[in-house]
């Protein structure tokens, strides 16, 4: 047997959880030569609990391991242990790393340059919907690939905007890939897979799903990255979980700030004080990343060379910023007049200059 099959088989036995994968190889050279043990070598094993054992014995057969097999291949899903070559490096060291992963797409992209996670809050307002889609397409536009957990929300959002750009998006379920939640991604999932992106779990197949399964999912959501993105999150908000993670494992911490007034940015405001990095514009994410930063200026450049009007400059300018703005405030800092204004953002829209994402907000198409 190899060894990912013998991982496979493990995975798929009642009880068995990573903690106890590890007790397991703690108690034989070779993981793959479990299957070939007798009853009473099983019975022997030291820390494991007797239903476990039960269980190993009962499901002791290759023909198990066949029909498991089989399942994942008439839904096309894959599978890889943490001790192959493609598992994501990112993930393997970080505490109770994942023995599997079951996907759909390719996997090869979380090796591949580098890989952000955004988190929020499912209840997005337009604030952070803007925000969510501008930050993840000028990222993706870079090359780099934006990870997040396929909820409602600034999740959708922040795969929506990878979308509109050249990176690749990577979506962590809290179910098992046949079974994406919420059903109402499930179109979502098709195109980030007709794009070239992944669509991962640690779930196995027709794995029972439970609210708990969310929380953990988020360890999974930061260990891929190198840097967590939160946009708009409220004092208990489920993304601030994915920020522990992250801080455990070492990751850079972003978040967007919002406004004072209101709770939907109340997390967001907390971890900047507490040190996370304020994010105004993407230039401060690959300020951290310096590989980056001569394409970002790069492509800045072009967008200063083309030749405006003094009232279009004055505009990007204002964008350039502060990032996102909307065309009211768009006005409050040019200060003019909003049907200028309008006429302006509109050529600037069709040149390739600006964005319009959401409620006439705006961002630069860098």
């Amino acid at each position: 047997m190899e060894k990912r099959d013998a991982y496979l088989w493990l995975n798929s036995i009642s009880g068995i959880s990573n903690k106890t994968i590890e007790i397991i190889k703690d108690n034989i050279a070779n993981i793959e030569d479990l299957i070939y043990l007798s009853d009473k070598e099983i019975y022997n094993f030291e820390k494991l609990n007797l239903k476990i054992k039960e269980n190993i014995v009962k499901y002791k057969s290759l023909n198990f391991v066949d029909s498991v097999k089989d399942k994942l291949n008439k839904e096309k899903i894959e599978y890889i242990c943490m001790e192959e070559k493609g598992y994501p490096k990112n993930l393997k060291y970080i505490h109770n790393a994942p023995s599997m992963l079951f996907y759909k797409g390719d996997i090869s992209i979380v090796n591949k340059n580098i890989s952000i996670a955004m988190v929020g809050s499912r209840k997005a307002t337009s604030y952070g919907i803007g925000c969510a889609k501008s930050i993840s397409r000028g990222l993706s536009n870079l090359g780099i690939n934006i990870i997040s957990g396929l909820a409602i929300g600034i999740d959708s959002y922040a795969h929506m905007g990878c979308l509109e750009g050249s990176g690749k998006t990577i979506a962590v379920l809290g179910s098992p890939v046949n079974n994406v939640l919420p059903k109402k991604n499930l179109n979502l999932s098709n195109k980030i897979l007709e794009d070239g992106g992944l669509i991962l779990s640690d779930y196995n197949i027709n794995s029972r799903v439970f609210p708990s399964n969310y929380a953990n999912r988020n360890r999974i959501i930061s260990g891929i990255s190198d840097g967590v993105i939160v946009v708009e999150a409220a004092k208990k908000s489920g993304a601030l979980i994915t920020v522990d993670f992250a801080l455990d494992q070492g990751k850079n911490i972003f978040s967007v700030p919002g406004n004072i007034n209101s709770y939907m940015s109340e997390g967001c405001n907390k971890i900047i004080k507490e040190g996370a990095i304020l994010l105004n514009n993407i230039e401060d994410i690959l300020s951290e990343y310096e590989i980056l930063n001569k394409k970002y200026k790069e492509n800045l450049e072009k967008c200063d060379n083309i030749d405006l009007s003094k009232e279009s400059i004055q505009i990007i300018d204002a964008i350039k910023k502060e990032g996102v703005l909307h065309i009211d405030e768009i006005c409050d800092n040019t200060r003019m007049e909003i049907k200028s204004v309008n006429a302006i953002l509109s050529e600037l829209v069709l040149r390739d200059v600006l964005i319009e994402m959401n409620n006439k907000t705006y961002s630069l198409n860098v």
